[in-house]
This record gives C-alpha cells, sequence and structure tokens, in this order.
C-alpha cells in the first residue's frame, strides 16, 4: 500500500514517486532524455536523502533513453556500495532495452524483486 504518491510532468517525461513503507519507488514514464533528465535526478536525489532503506527505478513504462538517462542510471549504480540500495525494474521497450544491452548496463544493474 502506497503512503504517498506523486506524479511530476516534464515535457515527454513523467516521474511517478511512490513511498511503499521504507521503500521508496520512482516509475519513469515516456522519454528520458536530455531535456527533463534533471527531473528525474531530482526525484532520485531526494529519495537517497530520506532515509529510505531501497530505492527501486521502475522502467517498465519508460519508451526511450539517451546518453544522459544512461549517466542517471550509472549514477544510481554508485549508491550501492554493494548492498544494492538502488535496484530497477526494467523496460520491455526495444528502445531501451537495446541501449541498455549495447552499454552493458543491462547485465549491472540489480533487478527488484518481483
Amino acid at each position: 500500500m502506497s503512503s504517498e504518491q506523486r506524479d511530476i510532468a516534464d515535457g515527454t517525461l513523467v516521474v511517478r514517486t511512490a513511498k511503499e513503507g521504507d521503500t521508496h519507488v520512482i516509475s519513469l514514464c515516456g522519454e528520458l532524455d536530455l531535456a527533463n533528465a534533471g527531473t528525474a535526478e531530482t526525484a532520485l536525489e531526494a529519495s537517497l536523502a530520506e532515509t529510505a532503506s531501497r530505492v527501486v527505478i521502475d522502467m517498465r513504462e519508460l519508451e526511450f533513453i539517451d546518453s544522459t538517462g544512461i549517466a542517471l542510471l550509472v549514477a544510481a549504480l554508485g549508491n550501492n556500495d554493494g548492498d544494492e540500495r538502488v535496484c530497477f525494474i526494467p523496460s520491455a521497450a526495444p528502445a531501451v532495452t537495446r541501449v541498455l544491452e549495447l552499454t552493458g548496463l543491462s547485465e549491472r544493474l540489480p533487478l527488484a524483486d518481483a
């Protein structure tokens, strides 16, 4: 059960944040690119700054990602320090899947439990 949910729209991206106990879920919907990566980064930084024991980045509704979005995911991985505090739900969109495979991130992203 979600105790708090908020949507932020920025052009072609919607960032949906929700708190489920001490887990924060950041859902990325649409396109994550140079024009709106700051919005996603702000949501991620806010979740990490709070006492969330886990941050889940849900990319199921992400349809496109560019190098700026990839850099954001790499930075999120840097917050794990071996404990996988940040984990991911992958996108099924071919454009996103292909970029993650080409960059090698598809093999490095710790996946959230179903």
